[in-house]
């Protein structure tokens, strides 16, 4: 097993993880690149009909990765809007998905400083439309310090972590999963709202057969960013903290050309109006006021199949937030997508389907809250690695 992503989906899925999306073209003295353009198609949008749809985030990707003795080096720079790096109200789109150095001790331990991944669960199997519902869980690189133990010869494995901040220094902004503000993908908040800081991380896994049963643990603090109030004056970054906590079991292996693989997440990000319910006396106007996320439960189901050079694949997300959270209704989206290995990289056809099941409080859909229906979209992605 591999000590940053122990997934023993390896004939198919892993391939998917393997692209630029979750950063784990980690070769051995390797300076190499790659590049990524996406169509998109929103079957409810006038706009994109009118338009017969847009290609849009770019990115280009240069990896640079080495080992020397028991050290060793793992980057990935993103360039272009398909960075996701300017979502959060910034206008960069580059930086940094993965910075790290490691180093071995003997075979069953390994120490990774920098921005890595985050061992918690796992990630979903589709290329471009992401997380979905399951969103701030799966595909994550934070600032910290890692340990892994994959002892030989052991169904046990286990990796801890400590995550300083959610990104370099108090910038919230996330290559993740690219998630818009407002979004329930902004489930760690945004550069005008709250981060995460001073997390430890724990995953620990079983490996029987073919399938790796695993547990993730995370707890940590979320602190408020630098915002002002109605009268101009900066509240200082930081004043505010909350706790927030969230635990998840989850399977993944293969049976055969299937590749299975499940996980479901309790999480808790405190009570939902603590960032403003001690600032009632700064002069807040309303568009200062920020909630977090509350608390719920996310799940996700996922399947693939493999044929050769195509691979296809589905991830059922969903996420039910407790009651303390804008009284939303329990939500699904589904992705549904197939990929063709053309040799030096992929070409993707995904359909992602919101709020399936039509709920009018839905977390998801096209329309208000109270009044959303389920959305269509379609995307083709092509990539390329050399």
């Amino acid at each position: 097993m591999n000590n940053k992503t122990k997934s023993l989906v390896l004939s198919g899925a892993a391939v998917a993880l393997a692209t630029p999306m979750s950063s784990a073209l980690a070769l051995d003295d390797v300076l190499s690149f790659g590049a990524w353009v996406n169509y998109t198609y929103d079957v409810d949008n006038d706009a994109s009909e009118d338009r017969l749809g847009d290609i849009d985030y770019p990115a280009g990707i240069i990896y640079a990765n080495h080992q020397h003795g028991d050290w060793f080096f793992d980057s990935e720079l993103r360039f272009g809007s398909g960075s996701f790096q300017s979502f959060s109200g910034d206008s960069r789109e580059w930086g940094f998905k993965e910075l790290a150095i490691g180093r071995h001790y003997g075979e069953e331990w390994t120490m990774t400083v920098g921005k890595t991944e985050v061992p918690f669960t796992y990630s979903r199997f589709n290329f471009w439309p992401g997380e979905r519902l399951a969103r701030g869980f799966g595909d994550q690189y934070n600032p910290g310090i890692r340990f892994d133990f994959d002892p030989a010869n052991n169904p046990m494995d286990m990796s801890f972590m400590f995550i300083k901040s959610q990104n370099w220094g108090t910038d919230t902004t996330s290559q993740d999963d690219g998630a818009p503000v407002g979004e329930i993908g902004q489930h760690w908040g945004s550069n005008d709202t709250y981060h995460k800081i001073n997390t430890l991380v724990a995953d620990l896994g079983f490996t029987q057969g073919n399938f790796r049963h695993g547990a993730s643990f995370q707890a940590g603090q979320l602190a408020n960013q630098g915002i002002e109030d109605e009268d101009g004056n900066e509240i200082t970054a930081a004043e505010e903290i909350e706790t927030h906590w969230a635990a998840g079991l989850y399977t993944e292996g293969n049976i055969g050309a299937w590749d299975l693989a499940g996980q479901l997440v309790h999480y808790d990000q405190g009570d939902i109006d603590e960032f403003y319910s001690g600032l009632d006396n700064a002069g807040l106007d309303d568009d200062a006021w920020f909630e977090t996320e509350g608390s719920g439960q996310v799940m996700m189901l996922s399947a693939g199949f493999n044929a050769g050079d195509w691979y296809h694949y589905g991830d059922l997300t969903g996420r039910s937030p407790d009651s303390d959270f804008d009284n939303l209704d329990d939500t699904y989206d589904l992705v549904l997508g197939t990929r063709y290995n053309y040799g030096p990289g992929w070409i993707y056809a995904e359909l992602q389907l919101d709020n399936i099941t039509g709920e009018d409080d839905g977390i998801t859909g096209d329309g208000d809250a109270g009044d959303r229906d389920s959305t269509q979209a379609v995307y083709l992605t092509m990539d390329y690695y050399f």
